[in-house]
């Protein structure tokens, strides 16, 4: 199967997975063959509903949309941390998805390097923060 990434995405979200997981989370890039018997978007469904936190990489989005259209509404509990490269614009129709509390203020980076220098401060941190504050939520009487 074909890269869904551009080679210089590929790559930057490659470096993205290493670190989370040198971080002892289980990234999972969604780049891969269609599993049988089920589509991308119910795959990316599925495993959302596994996730801590999504981290959604904004920057050249082709099927990104849809696959937020999937996880966001129904997924109040699994917040999603958007990043976007500086010299990029998010997809126009994004600005719905800012309204939602899980969907954290886009992440701005110029490359790599920066984005994975302050990965913890600006992308595990703030999503780390609202998975909890989801959970301590759904443990509230009414909520």
């Amino acid at each position: 199967m074909p890269s869904r990434f551009t080679p210089d995405r590929k790559s930057i979200l490659d470096r993205l997975r290493e670190e989370l997981g040198r971080r002892n989370y289980l990234p999972i890039l969604f780049d891969f063959e269609k599993p049988e018997g089920r589509d991308i978007t119910e795959t990316v469904s599925l495993l959302a509903r596994m996730a801590r936190f999504v981290v959604a990489d904004l920057t050249d989005a082709k099927s990104l949309p849809q696959e937020l259209g999937v996880i966001i509404p129904d997924l109040p509990s699994v917040p999603v941390q958007p990043l976007l490269q500086e010299d990029h614009n998010e997809y126009s129709m994004f600005e719905h998805w800012k309204r939602f509390p899980w969907v954290l203020p886009i992440v701005q980076y110029k490359k790599a390097d920066d984005l994975l220098a302050t990965i913890v401060e600006r992308v595990i941190a703030p999503a780390e923060r609202k998975a909890l504050e989801s959970r301590r939520d759904a443990g509230s009487p009414g909520g």
